[in-house]
């Protein structure tokens, strides 16, 4: 905006500048035309009438040179104006462009918490079914809600991230993170998709791999889960294998080169161009018998290209694919490797008690469930107001805190215990528990002071682990 103001500016400067000039203009041009007529004369010894002859070329020279003038003055008005007016036209653009963009962006968040609370429950529901020994004809039809509650999450979070990758607002952090935990975490969450198949999954990690890293562990999750699920997708009775192994080492940075290669249907040559795009698979067979929206590979194409790096893949139809990419990272400090607890075997958690801040009466019942399994005490605030209240009058070790509630929200709950006199509650662990997933309220969560943000739909584990993290650190 400043560029187009400092032009206008100067547009204005210059029609005004030209309009006083042009009669300085005039008298310079026949000063300059007479007197060059009256050395002439004077040149020649023509003398006679010297003064009569250079008045009347002085008064022709300087009609001619207002005529003249004042039309060349008038083109470049009529230039000027028509750049003043093409500036004010862009401004309009930019204005309305950027009212688009907020628009866009305030009605994802708005789509994505009202979308994500009823998913929460059917979700929720799912597992909580799932772990109360249904009877065994009720098990594939339980599998079955959760699977297809899943892959509507998943097509959610794909219409978001393209979204927020299109409009260059997917931002990248510099986090220190254990590589290995990176990937048996996604290999932990992808078990049971490799096993629908009747898959098997190994991963080859080289010796010289540095484990802990710097860089983006979250976006790198969402590229290896994405290719890893691809894989499982079109895979039956095969072999899915992530090869991970050093490219290059430097004082400060590493090379990695990493693969997924599978033994599935493949993909033919023809058609090897085109499954980056949008929307786009190998062929409309493939929609119709696994699903997907075609944005898979369309945003790791994009998340790889802001880091420099790209994607390939080599396929041949009936042997499998291998996709496969180089990053760079820093290297990191050295950190212990964490230990992935199998859901159904997390440990009690007696003796945590903690306040649940929720709105939503479904939501507050899945959460029961899970709190409950996990021998967690708990009350429950109805909004950010009266958990104000709760907090001053009991001893909390964690409050799970949503974001959009009425009366007070999580943002001004969360700022108001931060500014209570007592240092307890400067240290009082925070979890966001939101439906939204837009990074707009990521970085807001952290910014006014909470300690950590779990998505919803979440996944059980998720949720444990973030209490059990901040209640081993309280």
């Amino acid at each position: 905006m400043s560029w187009i103001k400092e032009a206008n500016k100067e547009l204005k400067l210059a029609l005004q500048t030209s309009s006083q000039n042009i009669i300085q203009i005039t008298f310079i041009f026949s000063a300059g035309i007479t007197g060059l007529f009256a050395l002439l004369m004077m040149a020649t010894n023509n003398n006679h009438n010297l003064l009569f002859s250079s008045a009347f070329v002085a008064l022709a020279s300087a009609v001619v040179a207002l005529f003249v003038f004042s039309y060349l003055i008038n083109i470049q008005h009529r230039q000027l104006k028509k750049m003043e007016a093409e500036q004010k036209r862009l401004t309009l653009e930019k204005e309305v462009a950027e009212a688009t963009a907020r628009a866009r962006s305030e009605f994802l968040s708005t789509m994505s918490h009202e979308i994500r609370t009823p998913m929460n429950a059917v979700i929720g529901m799912s597992h909580i079914l799932l772990q109360d020994n249904p009877r065994e004809e009720q098990i594939p039809n339980l599998k079955i809600l959760k699977f297809s509650a899943e892959n509507l999450l998943a097509l959610i979070n794909d219409i978001l991230d393209y979204n927020k990758l299109e409009s260059g607002k997917l931002n990248f952090e510099q986090t220190d993170f254990n590589l290995n935990d990176t990937v048996n975490s996604i290999t932990h969450s992808l078990k049971t998709k490799i096993k629908e198949n009747n898959n098997q999954m190994v991963i080859n990690m080289g010796t010289d791999v540095p484990q802990n890293v710097i860089g983006d562990p979250t976006r790198l999750a969402q590229v290896l889960n994405n290719l890893l699920s691809n894989a499982a997708k079109f895979t039956q009775d095969g072999t899915i294998t992530l090869d991970i192994n050093l490219n290059k080492e430097e004082e400060k940075h590493v090379l990695l080169d990493f693969a997924v290669r599978d033994t599935g249907i493949g993909i033919p040559e023809d058609k090897l161009d085109h499954i980056f795009e949008s929307f786009t698979q190998a062929c409309s067979s493939t929609t119709r018998k696994f699903g997907g929206t075609g944005l898979g590979l369309a945003i790791i194409k994009k998340i790889l290209e802001h880091q420099d790096s790209a994607i390939n893949v080599k396929s041949t139809v009936g042997e499998g694919s291998t996709f496969y990419f180089t990053i760079q990272l820093e290297k990191g400090a050295e950190k212990e490797a964490t230990v992935i607890e199998e859901e159904a075997d997390l440990k009690s958690l007696k003796g945590t008690k903690v306040l649940l801040v929720e709105d939503n009466k479904i939501n507050q019942l899945i959460a029961n469930r899970f709190l409950k399994k996990w021998e967690i005490s708990y009350d429950v605030a109805d909004n950010g107001a009266i958990a104000l209240e709760k907090v001053q009058d009991n001893d909390y070790d964690v409050v799970l805190m949503d974001l959009q509630m009425p009366t007070m929200d999580g943002y001004t709950a969360t700022a108001k215990i931060r500014d209570l006199q007592d240092t307890k509650y400067k240290k009082l662990p925070i979890i966001a528990l939101t439906a939204s997933a837009m990074l707009e309220e990521r970085n807001r969560v952290y910014t006014v002071g909470m300690n950590d943000y779990v998505t919803k739909p979440f996944n059980p584990h998720e949720l444990y682990s973030a209490i059990n993290r901040h209640v081993n650190v309280a």
